[in-house]
């Protein structure tokens, strides 16, 4: 054979493989040749999600195949794409390289020569760069792509309830697509239901289906022009949040200071009053020495007069004594009456003004338009139909 024949050369060593078709691919040959005749005649029920993942993809990767993802055949006809064999190719090579294979090699095989293992079959052949470039193209697979896409594509929905019963019909008091089971059990027209075929039921509401489409776009618009402004209103609040928080430590600043400045009065009005009574007891202080040193100084001279028994000197010094003393005596309030001069923080209006500083101050809200800040002005109000 033609396939086989790429095979036969030089450059494939080892066991040749059975190249012989086998009992599936005659199988599934005459039951496309079937098809193939039935075409003409009516159409074919397919699953083409479960007929690609069957046929049309490489069972490696998972990718369907295509022009850059050719399918190539392997001697025991299995098929992959050519990316994923030619990582076959390189993981064997790498192998063979690093470590010692299990698998002994015809003597006459190249030096570049390894053992493949189909990933399907597990079985084995040797081949080398060459003959992975050789490979064929699996034109089964290609013949299934190419009738894939060219075949016209319908989609029948199934009844959920009833097995493999298509939904031809529409029930109108249910809204609901119906299959011929359904007509006889359960949607009976007996019963005051009302079955009409599926395709004048698409007819006769596929005007109002559109009309609804067109009233949830329209909405979604409106919605999205909404949302739009609402992102605008936002950010207008993040500016209007720091705008206000600004205003509070302005605020608050001005307080502070005015506080700040009655503390300097205060602190000063206190250095005021208390100097002016150290004042006064320093005076105090000053005259009292000043009788004690005149004191001490006639003291001392009365002692020596006394000492030098000059009789004359000794009275008159007790007669200038007994005059300085005629006087009211010297008294100091502080310590004759221990009474002193103190002071005190008048805080009269302290209660008064902690309670205006506690409730000072207040955040209101109050209502703005927004129309500035929409771009899509006024939406037209929503209003649905009904299918009944």
């Amino acid at each position: 054979m033609a396939k086989a024949a790429q095979f036969e050369g030089e450059d494939f060593v080892g066991e040749k493989p059975n190249m012989a078709p086998s009992m599936a691919h005659l199988n599934f040959q005459e039951e496309l040749r079937g098809s193939n005749l039935a075409l003409n005649k009516r159409s074919m029920v397919l699953d083409e999600d479960r007929f690609e993942e069957q046929f049309l993809r490489c069972t490696i990767c998972r990718e369907r195949f295509n022009n850059d993802k050719l399918p190539r055949m392997l001697p025991c006809h299995h098929s992959f794409c050519n990316s994923c064999i030619e990582h076959l190719f390189a993981t064997a090579t790498e192998l063979r390289n690093n470590f010692h294979s299990s698998i002994r090699l015809p003597i006459s095989a190249p030096v570049s020569a390894v053992s493949v293992s189909c990933p399907t079959c597990r079985a084995n052949f040797v081949a080398t760069d060459e003959n992975i470039r050789r490979l064929p193209t699996d034109h089964r697979v290609v013949q299934l792509m190419d009738f894939v896409h060219h075949t016209e594509r319908y989609t029948v929905t199934f009844c959920s309830k009833h097995s493999l019963q298509p939904l031809n019909f529409f029930c109108e008091p249910c809204i609901k697509p119906v299959c011929r089971d359904c007509t006889v059990l359960d949607h009976k027209e007996a019963d005051g239901h009302l079955v009409m075929d599926l395709e004048d039921a698409l007819a006769k509401y596929t005007p109002v289906l559109d009309s609804a489409i067109t009233e949830m776009d329209g909405e979604a618009v409106c919605l999205e022009e909404k949302r739009i402004a609402l992102e605008a209103v936002t950010t207008a609040l993040d500016k209007i949040r720091d705008s206000l928080l600004e205003e509070v430590k302005t605020c608050m600043a001005r307080l502070r200071h005015l506080l700040d400045e009655r503390e300097k009065a205060l602190e000063a009005k206190v250095h005021e009053e208390a100097g002016k009574e150290q004042a006064k007891l320093v005076e105090k202080a000053e005259l009292l020495e000043t009788r004690r040193h005149t004191l001490m100084e006639q003291s001392d001279r009365l002692k020596r007069a006394k000492g030098d028994n000059n009789v004359e000197e000794m009275f008159r010094i007790h007669q200038e004594v007994r005059e300085y003393r005629a006087g009211p005596p010297m008294r100091v309030r502080e310590v004759d009456d221990g009474l002193l001069t103190s002071f005190m923080l008048n805080t009269r209006d302290e209660a008064m003004l902690s309670s205006r500083i506690n409730n000072f101050g207040d955040v209101t809200s109050k209502v703005e338009t927004t129309l500035s800040r929409l771009k899509g002005g006024k939406s037209a109000p929503f209003r649905s139909n009904s299918l009944r």
